[in-house]
């Protein structure tokens, strides 16, 4: 195994990040192996969205190192982090209104394709289909015009369309319908079948234990627990903890 295999391929250590200059997280620190499924979990406020954006570069950093390949996040812009190789699904979708559902897994590759190594964008969109295929009759279908599951599916085949090693999901199970939800993790499971590594935040722990090899549990902005996910779903007062009812 060379050296570059045995580093993480995401690597946070202290993460303090700040919303409006106001500190979210305090020294969060989480690793994700290549290939691996990561779920972060915690009740709605508890700092996974922050800590996400703080890896994205798209909040204020206070402290803290974010690596990827061994490379320091924290020190370029954040248009270059998705060019590096992580796709990002943020929780409110942030879909491009008044464009299809193509034109949504388009847009990436035309504005940084080249830094990925896309020479074909059309076998690209190809695969996204391929993955999501519940959305290959909607291909013309105008984003505002579908359902809450398929666009949580859209957001997430745009983030797959710059061919990531890292996917990172947040709350994309939230608010949906349990068939969608089911369907919804049959396809984060192909895509880490894929060798994709998956960073996934979910509020509902229940929803993640099945499709994550290690669960992590943030409350106000730290990281409380981690392990093996039916240990930390089983745990009464983590459970109570995720639930805002387990700690003063």
């Amino acid at each position: 195994m060379s050296d570059d295999d045995a580093e993480p391929l995401l690597s946070v250590e202290g993460l303090e990040a700040a919303v409006e200059g106001f500190p979210v997280t305090e020294g969060v620190s989480l690793e994700v192996d290549r290939g691996e499924a990561i779920g972060l979990v915690g009740r709605n406020g508890a700092g996974k969205t922050t800590t996400f954006r703080g890896i994205m570069g798209l909040t204020e950093v206070l402290s803290g190192s974010v690596r990827f390949r061994g490379e320091e996040l924290t020190e370029i812009r954040p248009e270059l982090v998705p060019k590096r190789g992580i796709g990002y699904q943020p929780e409110d979708r942030k879909l491009f209104s008044g464009m299809s559902v193509d034109e949504n897994f388009r847009l990436p590759i035309w504005s940084a394709g080249d830094a990925r190594g896309i020479d074909d964008e059309d076998a690209v969109v190809e695969e996204v289909y391929d993955l999501l295929d519940e959305l290959d009759d909607r291909r013309d279908a105008k984003v505002e015009n579908l359902s809450g599951g398929q666009a949580k599916m859209v957001a997430i085949g745009r983030a797959l369309a710059l061919r990531p090693d890292l996917l990172i999901l947040d709350e994309p199970l939230e608010g949906l319908a349990p068939v969608v939800v089911e369907k919804l993790k049959g396809y984060i499971r192909d895509i880490n079948d894929r060798g994709i590594a998956v960073l996934i935040a979910e509020s509902n722990a229940t929803h993640v234990p099945e499709i994550v090899d290690e669960l992590a549990v943030i409350e106000r902005g730290e990281i409380v627990a981690s392990g093996e996910p039916g240990a930390i779903v089983g745990d009464e007062e983590l459970t109570k903890l995720m639930q805002g009812s387990g700690r003063e």
